[in-house]
């Protein structure tokens, strides 16, 4: 059932973007600092779209590195406490009386 719904759901996606593909085929020129280029607004617009999700990717995957170092971090420092406890709870108690 699952599938079928990602399934519709993607067919809906693409059907929209076909229909806004073929109404948006017009020209437009981006002027670049070193040039100039000519493009289909929809394929410019795709574009946008996957540069957006693929910096949107890497700043994900750079905040996802550093909290699974900091995890990693804190997991050895939470080891080194258990063991200091452990051996804390071996001594013996020595009464002053």
């Amino acid at each position: 059932m699952r599938k079928i719904f990602f399934l519709v759901i993607f067919i809906l996606i693409f059907l929209i973007s076909a229909a806004f593909a073929a109404f948006n085929m017009n020209a437009v020129t981006v002027n670049y600092y070193f040039g100039d280029l000519t493009m289909p607004l929809s394929a410019l617009l795709v574009i946008a779209i996957l540069l957006g999700v693929l910096l949107g990717a890497i700043v994900l995957v750079l905040a996802t590195l550093k909290l699974r170092y900091e995890n990693r971090r804190l997991k050895s420092k939470l080891s080194v406490s258990e063991q200091e406890i452990d051996s804390l709870r071996i001594l013996p108690i020595k009464d002053s009386h």
